[in-house]
């Protein structure tokens, strides 16, 4: 967990919200396949959506940055 915090430090706001759109996509897929009761692994919404969040914190940060400059 800790190897993807800082994966995501190191990644420019292009990428990060590549992965944003990639995560959120992924998560209603997996939303898609709850309601269809072919779900196999039903943490991995939980670790999506807390994926989702940290890189959200993480554009927000950046974001903080360059207003700063």
């Amino acid at each position: 967990m800790k190897n993807s915090m800082e994966n995501f430090r190191e990644k420019s706001e292009r990428e990060l919200f590549q992965s944003l759109k990639e995560s959120e996509k992924s998560l209603f897929d997996l939303h898609m396949k709850r309601c269809s009761s072919q779900l196999e692994k039903p943490h991995m919404l939980i670790l999506l959506k807390k994926q989702i969040a940290k890189i959200k914190t993480f554009l927000k940060q950046k974001a903080c940055k360059n207003c700063n400059k």
